[in-house]
């Protein structure tokens, strides 16, 4: 009797034994699921899907050149005797910039002023004369040609005189003199004596590769960056009809208002010329995006908190962001941060979702 209660005693022990080893099992069980939890929830951070406004660019450099600019020489010779504007000064065409002596050319008129004044006393007679048919028209003729000459004479002796003032021959600043009183010009002589540039309306010279040309039509606008200035618009207005043949390339003519006088010629520009503008399209930041066999990918968080990879179409792209033409709906969550360590159905802790 005693071996039978003993067995019994033992066998309730081990029951026993087996349910508290079981409890301790499922009770670990569950701190490891939860522990398990807790290491799925991999933090990230995540924008917004937005329409905006996005455009297809072309990236290139320019150096502003002057629509107009001149190098003024003298026609005639002589000393300068007055020099009447500085560099810097603005100019309007046929301002008087400096003075030659014209002593001589004064002296040349006079004289055929003179010559001539004798010449129509004498064509006066002589006509009175003709008309009483006491000389031949031959005659009176010949005397027309003389004056006729010398009237010529005259007008090239008067313009002598007008060339020994130097005149602006366009609208603009000058930019360098070169003249100095006292100093000999020689009109057979290339001399330059002053350089003007017209700063109303600037020139930006840019040179499109081959693929671009198909999207490039005049009036298509562009952004000018210059060094500590804020950005100016240029509009496309020459397009060349050849190709260079060495740099593949097309010379394209940017036209850039000056109203202001701030800008000079010379001064370099980071240029972005603007061939299409779409504003309403999905916007996506670039750091979203993720390479997958040859294909872009972004990782997108469902209600659950859970992410799935979905391929991507793209079109138009600017600086950080890109246009999605398909795979994404505006509004869609989408990780810019943390995607490296995800897998599609991995829950995420969205820590921010930012803005752009």
């Amino acid at each position: 009797m005693k071996t039978s209660h003993s067995i019994k005693l033992t066998a309730a022990a081990a029951i026993i034994a087996s349910l508290l080893v079981s409890g301790c099992n499922q009770a670990n069980s569950s701190t490891a699921a939860t522990k398990a939890e807790a290491v799925v929830a991999i933090p990230v951070e995540a924008v917004l899907i937005r329409q905006g406004e996005i455009s297809s660019s072309y990236r290139t450099t320019a150096t502003l050149e002057a629509r107009a600019e001149a190098e003024v020489i003298s026609k005639a010779t002589g000393i300068v005797q007055q020099i009447l504007v500085e560099e810097g000064d603005k100019v309007v065409a046929g301002q008087l910039l400096a003075v030659l002596d014209n002593e001589r050319q004064q002296y040349s008129l006079q004289k055929e002023k003179a010559e001539l004044s004798r010449l129509n006393s004498e064509l006066k007679r002589m006509e009175e004369m003709y008309q009483r048919k006491l000389i031949s028209a031959d005659v009176f003729e010949k005397l027309q040609w003389q004056h006729d000459a010398l009237l010529a004479s005259v007008n090239l002796a008067e313009l002598a005189v007008k060339e020994t003032q130097i005149r602006a021959p366009i609208d603009g600043v000058v930019s360098r003199r070169y003249a100095k009183v006292g100093q000999l010009v020689n009109q057979h002589a290339v001399q330059s004596l002053f350089h003007l540039v017209s700063n109303q309306q600037l020139e930006a010279v840019v040179h499109l590769p081959e693929q671009q040309l198909a999207q490039a039509r005049l009036g298509q606008t562009a952004l000018l960056q210059f060094a500590g200035m804020t950005p100016v618009t240029a509009t496309l207005v020459r397009i060349a009809p050849v190709v260079d043949a060495q740099s593949g390339t097309v010379r394209a003519v940017l036209n850039v208002a000056n109203d202001s006088q701030q800008l000079k010629p010379g001064m370099f520009a980071q240029v972005q010329l603007q061939f299409d503008v779409k504003p309403d399209a999905l916007l996506l930041p670039k750091r979203a995006l993720m390479s997958t066999d040859n294909s872009q990918t972004v990782f997108v968080i469902d209600t659950e908190q859970k992410v799935s990879r979905k391929p991507v179409q793209l079109g138009y792209q600017a600086d950080n962001t890109v246009e999605v033409l398909s795979g994404l709906a505006l509004g869609d969550r989408v990780v810019i941060a943390g995607q490296s360590a995800l897998k599609d159905d991995a829950l995420v802790n969205v820590v921010t979702t930012r803005e752009f």
